[in-house]
């Protein structure tokens, strides 16, 4: 009870956004709205009044798909002490801008924003308490494809009593997200797993981008889930016996040395 209301309170305190960071979620929301709704404005010619409208409609879901991911990681930051910052990366959305041009919509390139953190040293009583740690910033960066992941399963679940196109366009977006998420090149999550710790990485990159596409193309959800978390865990296990094994250093530099495939590794 006492960790709920600790949370509850830096939530009250820290949640709120800046005046920059709703200034990037705002162009993010519109850029990612427009590239989602390149192709809806019109059927045979171009038809202004429902290009407006699909966009409005490609904006709520966008806004509350955003909304969720951020807000994610910024309360799992604050449940382990660090203020979650987002920013946008202008360059990802001004590429996924032109490829929404050149593919005539086709192509929805969603590698839009990162975040960074603040250390709150006050806050990290339990925790490791000097400096930024790399594992904790892989968790918070877990948590957006999570969220993500997580309303693909709403959305799904709703589609099975709504038949509604906007609801389908809103499990492609988040699942879409999800996976564009777990890339691993800065700034993206991705990026920020692999360097916290590489088998949380292969485990979570496998499962949350196998549960994406999954959830994309079949009904059965259960089924989605645990394939993909079965195959996750199968493939870190592979992982951990043919290299993190070997390439660990071990602690205080002192190296390992082991046989792989008939060398000496170190």
């Amino acid at each position: 009870m006492g960790d709920f209301v600790d949370l509850y309170d830096k939530i009250k305190k820290y949640y709120g956004f800046s005046k920059q960071e709703l200034r990037s979620l705002i162009i993010t929301i519109i850029a990612v709205a427009f590239i989602i709704s390149f192709d809806e404005w019109g059927t045979a010619e171009f038809n202004i009044a429902a290009g407006f409208f699909n966009l409005f409609n490609a904006i709520l879901i966008t806004a509350f798909s955003y909304l969720i991911k951020i807000s994610a990681q910024r309360i799992g930051a604050l449940q382990i002490g660090y203020r979650c910052e987002h920013r946008m990366w202008s360059w990802g959305i001004l590429l996924g801008i032109i490829l929404a041009f050149v593919s005539n919509g086709s192509i929805w390139f969603l590698m839009t924003t990162s975040f960074i953190v603040h250390h709150m040293a006050g806050h990290r009583l339990g925790w490791f308490r000097y400096g930024i740690n790399y594992f904790a910033i892989a968790m918070v960066a877990l948590w957006g494809p999570l969220a993500n992941v997580l309303l693909v399963l709403f959305f799904k679940g709703l589609s099975g009593f709504i038949s509604n196109p906007l609801i389908e366009k809103a499990i492609l977006l988040n699942a879409l997200m999800a996976i564009y998420a777990m890339v691993p090149i800065p700034p993206m999550e991705g990026s920020k797993i692999y360097w916290g710790s590489r088998l949380a990485y292969v485990f979570s990159a496998v499962s949350i981008i196998l549960a994406s596409l999954l959830l994309i193309f079949i009904d059965i959800i259960w089924l989605a889930i645990l394939t993909s978390f079965l195959l996750g865990l199968i493939l870190w296990i592979v992982y951990y016996i043919y290299y993190e094994r070997y390439a660990w250093s071990g602690p205080a530099g002192d190296s390992i040395t082991a046989t792989v495939g008939g060398r000496k590794v170190q």
